[in-house]
C-alpha cells in the first residue's frame, strides 16, 4: 500500500477521538459502562473500551506513546493497514484480558488504548528495530527501546500497586495487544514495509528526525534491497552530511561501477575530493576511466600514473593518458605523460604501440 501523505492522518484522528472522549467523560460518571467487563462482555464495549481512559495521566501516557509509535507505523505501512493493526491489536488485548480474568468478578472493566499501542509498537519493531521515533522536541529513541520500555512499564504496573489495591488486570490486555501486533506483523509481513517505493517514502518522511534516524533507515532498507542504487547514494550523502568520510567513501565505492552517466561522474569527483580514489585497484580505475568524460578520465588515469613504477597497470595507464590528452589538445600534459612513459618503460611493449601511433618524436 502506498503512502499518500507524510502526515499521519489516522494517528491524529485517533488522538483526537481519545481526547474528545476524555472531555466527554469529564461531565459523566458512567465511564465503566463503556469499558469492557469480563463478567458481562459485549461486542460494543470491545471497541468503546479502546477510546475511554481512567484518568488524565492514563490518557496522557497513552497519547504520548501513540504519537511516537503510531505516526511511525502509519507513515511506514499506510493509513489503512495501520488502522487495521491498531484495532486488531486492541481486540487481541480485550480477548486476552477476558480469558485471563473472566472468572474474577471483582476485576474492573477494561479501558484504554494500551493494547492497541502495544500492538503497534511490536508490529513496527519487527522491521525497523533501529529506526528512531520522536518522544519530545529534539529527543528521540529507537523503536526497539520504545517497545522494551513500554512492555517493561506494563510489567511494573502488574507487580506494583499504587493507591487502592486493585488487580492489575490491564496488564493482560497490554500483553495481548503485543501478541496481536506480532501476529499482524507476520500476517501483513511487516516488512512489506521494505518495498523499494515505501522505503523511499519512509526516508523522505524522516527528514526532520535527524541524520541518525535517516542512516538507520537507509541501512535497514539496503539490507532488503542491496540493488537499490538510489538509496546507496542517499546513504553516502547522509554520511557526508554527518562528516563520516570513511563510510561515505566506502558506500560510494560499493556502487561506483553500477553507476551510469552523471551519477558515475559525481561519485568519481567526490572520491577524488575525499582522496579515496587510490582505494580502488588500478585495473578497476582504468575501467572506470573508459566510462567517464575525457577530462575526468584523465584525472583517474593520473592517479595511476602517480603510483610506483612497479605497478603493472601504470604503463598502459600512461599510454592511455597520452592519447587522451592529445585528443583533448593538451600538449603539455600529453608530453609530460609521454616523458614518464619513455623514462620509466623504455623497453616496454607500450613503447612500440606509441611508435606505431606516431606519438614518439
Amino acid at each position: 500500500m502506498s503512502i499518500r501523505s507524510r502526515t499521519p492522518l489516522v494517528t491524529l484522528l485517533l488522538i483526537a477521538v481519545n481526547i474528545v472522549a476524555a472531555f466527554y467523560f469529564l461531565v459523566r460518571t458512567d465511564i465503566n459502562s463503556y469499558g469492557f467487563s469480563a463478567s458481562e462482555p459485549s461486542f460494543l464495549t470491545i471497541f468503546t473500551s479502546m477510546f475511554v481512559h481512567a484518568n488524565a495521566i492514563h490518557l496522557l501516557g497513552n497519547m504520548v506513546f501513540l504519537a511516537a509509535v503510531g505516526a511511525a507505523v502509519e507513515i511506514a505501512t499506510g493509513s489503512l493497514r495501520f488502522l487495521a493493526v491498531y484495532l486488531l491489536s486492541g481486540i487481541f488485548g480485550v480477548v486476552v484480558f477476558w480469558l485471563s480474568v473472566r472468572h474474577n468478578f471483582a476485576a474492573p472493566p477494561l479501558v484504554g488504548a494500551s493494547g492497541c499501542i502495544s500492538g503497534c509498537a511490536v508490529y513496527y519493531s519487527l522491521k525497523y528495530t533501529k529506526l528512531r521515533v520522536p518522544l519530545a522536541p529534539k529527543a528521540s529513541a529507537t523503536v526497539a527501546i520504545v517497545t522494551i520500555v513500554w512492555l517493561a512499564l506494563q510489567v511494573v504496573g502488574a507487580l506494583i500497586k499504587i493507591g487502592e489495591p486493585m488487580p492489575a488486570t490491564g496488564f493482560f490486555a497490554h500483553l495481548g495487544g503485543a501478541v496481536g501486533g506480532m501476529l499482524m506483523g507476520f500476517v501483513f509481513r511487516a516488512p512489506d514495509l521494505g518495498s523499494k517505493k515505501l522505503g523511499h517514502q519512509v526516508y523522505e518522511a524522516l527528514n526532520d528526525q535527524g541524520l541518525d534516524a535517516q542512516i538507520a533507515h537507509l541501512k535497514q532498507h539496503l539490507k532488503a534491497h542491496p540493488d537499490d542504487i538510489e538509496m546507496h547514494l542517499k546513504l553516502a550523502e547522509e554520511y557526508g552530511r554527518l562528516g563520516d568520510k570513511k563510510d561515505e567513501s566506502q558506500t560510494l565505492r560499493n556502487v561506483l561501477f553500477q553507476l551510469k552517466g552523471e551519477d558515475a561522474e559525481r561519485a568519481t569527483v567526490r572520491l577524488i575530493e575525499l582522496k579515496q580514489l587510490d582505494e580502488i585497484p588500478a585495473i578497476r580505475r582504468r575501467q572506470l576511466a573508459d566510462r567517464l568524460p575525457k577530462e575526468l578520465a584523465s584525472k583517474v588515469l593520473w592517479s595511476i600514473a602517480s603510483m610506483a613504477i612497479a605497478e603493472p597497470q601504470r604503463p598502459e595507464a600512461l599510454l592511455e593518458l597520452v592519447g587522451l590528452l592529445r585528443d583533448n589538445e593538451d600538449p603539455k600534459e600529453s608530453m609530460l605523460a609521454m616523458d614518464l612513459l619513455k623514462a620509466d618503460y623504455p623497453t616496454h611493449s607500450v613503447m612500440e604501440i606509441a611508435k606505431q601511433r606516431g606519438w614518439l618524436a
